[in-house]
């Protein structure tokens, strides 16, 4: 079977280059110069496995559905995650926040309370004549002598963690599995995925969708090579968001609040889908305004260590939102140009971002979300929105809009995947290079942006964008 059909075809291919990129990310230790490693041929085959995947799409809405076929896409998809267990992460440093978060966190000390960069290394064995130190310092101290190569790669070294309290947690599991250790981390993920997977599945049934459909998310490229690769925490969101679609579906309203509470526990952008799932109950005035209370609290209740926090002048969300910009393709037209003159350009720029996707977010369901059924749909196109918008254009944020691309596999959208890979040229050309964020980042969001304007315009495709899924 796997010789005739085109679908598994495909699969196998997909996951031949993502074992060769694992292969090849050998050559990009975590001080690597990049002058001598192969960045070009990372960066082709990367997008060489982007575009096989993108004819996932042409080849699923013909393909019969079997359940062996689900049995092999589920199984290749798992072998080009365990491949990533033999890499180490491509010009990526984030996972030694997370190790460094779960570590302080399995120790019960608040992740929120110091940066990294409010301890230092000590030996491991203190002089008499040393000073003493708080109890939290200490332990602090200690496991920075014990792992220096984790603590001393840790970015932005001086703000403390951005991650919600859900994600903390996570981070503490993975380190009481195997601590300072990212494959104990990637095994904690593959985790997660697995039960997004099965989600997946489930949704897609409920949806009247072929269970294949799944293979555009299990065989997605980012998600596997940033996802497990990388190691980014984003896959933890994914079976809360599939979660929060699922109950929504059965309209099992106050299971898809807290779901989607649980969402915002993880990455706190999660909680501008909460229209969509209220939406179907504004003739419902009491259980309307009963689940609003109900997502107000939860949320809060999950994020109320963080918030402790969220004013010091080191919080990570502080810096986060006020300052970072990377990568970012209509922000910079909005701070750069629109509010250029301003003294206060990257405020204004950040307030318009706010005011653009909340208002497209409202629009969208008011306007479309008072059934269930366009929900995926909605979910993907705000999710979009946010992603054109952001001022930080990370690949890895692909992993937020990749599970509901089975139910709106938008050409604009699936060609963010394509073109992502081009973000690794930022460490060669540099961000402020004007080749950067002119021409390469223009590409990379400007291309697919495109392709969706083009499709709103066209009065044939109004209908794809209106419904949860393209008609065939």
């Amino acid at each position: 079977m796997l010789a005739l059909n085109p679908i598994l075809r495909l699969g196998v291919m997909i996951a031949a280059l993502l074992i060769g990129l694992s292969a090849l990310s050998w050559a990009f230790p975590y001080d690597v110069n990049l002058s001598q490693a192969p960045l070009g041929l990372y960066i082709g085959l990367a997008a060489l496995a982007a575009a096989l995947w993108m004819w996932l799409p042409g080849k699923l809405k013909s393909a019969p559905a079997t359940q062996n076929t689900l049995i092999w896409i589920f199984l290749i998809g798992l072998i080009a995650r365990g491949a990533m267990f033999f890499s180490t992460p491509v010009l990526e440093d984030d996972s030694y926040r997370y190790l460094w978060d779960g570590a302080v966190t399995a120790n019960a000390i608040d992740p929120y309370k110091y940066a990294p960069s409010d301890v230092t290394a000590l030996p491991l064995f203190e002089t008499d004549a040393a000073a003493p130190k708080p109890d939290e310092i200490a332990t602090l101290e200690k496991l920075a002598s014990e792992h220096p190569d984790v603590h001393s790669r840790i970015n932005y070294p001086y703000v403390a963690t951005i991650y919600p309290p859900i994600t903390q947690a996570v981070f503490a599991a993975a380190h009481w599995i195997a601590p300072f250790n990212l494959n104990g981390w990637r095994a904690v993920l593959l985790g997660f995925d697995i039960l997004a997977f099965g989600l997946l599945v489930k949704l897609l049934r409920a949806y009247n969708r072929k269970a294949e459909w799944s293979a555009l998310y299990w065989w997605n490229p980012i998600v596997i090579l940033q996802g497990f690769g990388a190691g980014h925490m984003d896959i933890l969101v994914v079976p809360f968001l599939l979660a929060t679609l699922l109950f929504a579906k059965q309209e099992r309203f106050t299971w898809a609040t807290l779901a989607l509470a649980g969402a915002v526990g993880v990455k706190l952008w999660p909680a501008l889908l909460f229209p969509f799932v209220l939406r179907p109950l504004l003739n419902q005035p009491v259980r309307f305004l009963g689940l609003g209370l109900l997502f107000t609290l939860a949320c809060l209740a999950l994020l109320a260590p963080q918030l402790v926090h969220a004013f010091n002048p080191d919080a990570g969300l502080n810096a986060y939102a006020s300052e970072w910009r990377t990568h970012a393709f209509l922000f910079s037209i909005l701070e750069d140009g629109v509010f250029r003159a301003a003294e206060n350009a990257g405020s204004l720029a950040r307030i318009a971002v706010a005011i653009l996707v909340s208002g497209t977010v409202l629009y969208l369901a008011f306007r479309f979300a008072d059934s269930t059924q366009r929900l995926p749909a909605l979910f993907a196109i705000s999710i979009a929105t946010l992603l054109f918008l952001s001022p930080t254009g990370y690949p890895w944020y692909l992993i937020w809009i990749a599970p509901v691309l089975p139910f709106f596999p938008h050409p604009g959208l699936t060609t963010l995947t394509l073109f992502a890979p081009l973000y690794w040229l930022r460490f060669r050309l540099g961000d402020e290079a004007l080749l950067h964020q002119w021409v390469i980042v223009p590409i990379a969001f400007g291309v697919p942006l495109a392709l969706i304007a083009h499709s709103i315009f066209r009065k044939d495709q109004t209908y794809e964008i209106r419904h949860h899924y393209s008609r065939a």
